[in-house]
């Protein structure tokens, strides 16, 4: 043992140990060297202690009142306490956390549905070969209250029309508005998604870049009348655009629309005066009591949460960000004509 301790450039106490596994496991992985400390996955933690933070998990942090980690922490430390066991580290607490698998913590806290569009597959997809090639357009009203810009008193939740580029997952533009989907939302929407959005973004002081800009080859629509409207329709044939309808009862034909739509109202629930998606999110806060944006600062919102934020975080469909994609298929293929008249693509729609 002492020539096969030397050869292996080990301990003689090391060198039983590997034999002693060795021959409880004959197979050359039981000799890989193993980690030490802690296994990974186990806990330290009291078996009691351990019960009480994962039952203020269900009942706290996986729950559509959504409440923050650091409320969590609050709330167990706060039972720990009542229950006479120390308090866990906040450490202790979000691994405890993020051991969760990822689609349960999006279906508690979010809904099936948000959680179904982030992580299930969706069949029958619509694939676009190059940006701008295939653009989807829809409308939502916006879980939020804005107030009148002079009184501050609550008017009411606005629509929101926004355009996503399928290939590279960039919103195009949108445009927020206090009326009803219409053919003039569509061609407002339309008309900031084809222009360039340098001016937009200063005059909103948004620091952040949106270089997106250019007609989309085709657009894909649902099947409501603001879409299959004859100013819609003109406008199109004027500018080139094919006009795709998306198949009655298909609704995974939207699935990049909708998940984009899901993403961005998620951030909503952030702001005050939100009414989340149902009555039982909302819980028994008064979203009017707590409202204070205009629509115009909603707005400002939005293009910060678009450029700023969504546009740079990594996309877990394509496997990098939105403006990585964008800058990597701009460079690929040849950019989108300018639009010479920016007064005169408003009229034509």
């Amino acid at each position: 043992m002492v020539a096969a301790a030397a050869a292996l450039g080990c301990g003689l106490t090391q060198a039983y140990v590997m034999l002693d596994r060795f021959l409880a496991e004959p197979t050359a992985t039981s000799l890989i060297p193993r980690r030490r400390g802690q296994a990974q996955g186990s806990s330290r933690l009291a078996r009691d202690l351990d019960l009480l933070i994962d039952t203020a998990i269900e009942s706290t942090y996986l729950s559509k009142r959504r409440v923050r980690l650091a409320d969590l922490v609050d709330e167990v430390r706060m039972r720990c306490h009542d229950a006479g066991m120390p308090p866990p580290s906040r450490k202790a607490i979000t691994a405890r956390v993020k051991a969760k698998p990822r689609p349960v913590v999006i279906a508690r806290r979010e809904g099936k549905r948000a959680a179904r569009h982030r992580f299930e597959p969706v069949l029958g997809a619509l694939e676009s070969p190059a940006p701008l090639a295939l653009v989807q357009i829809d409308h939502t009203l916006v879980d939020v209250i804005v107030v009148d810009s002079v009184t501050r008193k609550p008017i009411q939740r606005p629509w929101l029309s926004v355009a996503i580029d399928v290939h590279t997952r960039c919103v195009t533009g949108f445009h927020l508005s206090l009326e009803a989907p219409s053919a003039t939302s569509v061609a407002l929407c339309l008309a900031h998604a084809a222009l360039p959005k340098e001016q937009w973004l200063a005059q909103r002081h948004i620091e952040a870049v949106w270089p997106i800009q250019g007609l989309p080859r085709m657009l894909h629509l649902d099947n409501g009348k603001d879409f299959h409207s004859e100013a819609l329709r003109r406008g199109c044939e004027q500018y080139g655009i094919s006009v795709d309808y998306r198949p009655v009862r298909t609704p995974h034909y939207g699935g990049h629309i909708e998940r984009l739509i899901g993403t961005l109202m998620g951030k909503v629930h952030l702001l005050p005066g939100t009414t989340f998606s149902n009555i039982k999110e909302r819980g028994q806060g008064n979203p009017e009591k707590a409202a204070t944006m205009t629509i115009d600062e909603v707005e400002t919102w939005l293009g910060h949460a678009i450029a700023g934020v969504y546009h740079r975080e990594l996309h877990r469909m394509i496997g990098t960000t939105p403006l990585a994609a964008w800058e990597r298929a701009a460079a690929l293929h040849p950019a989108p004509p300018a639009i010479a008249d920016p007064r005169r693509l408003m009229i034509d729609f």
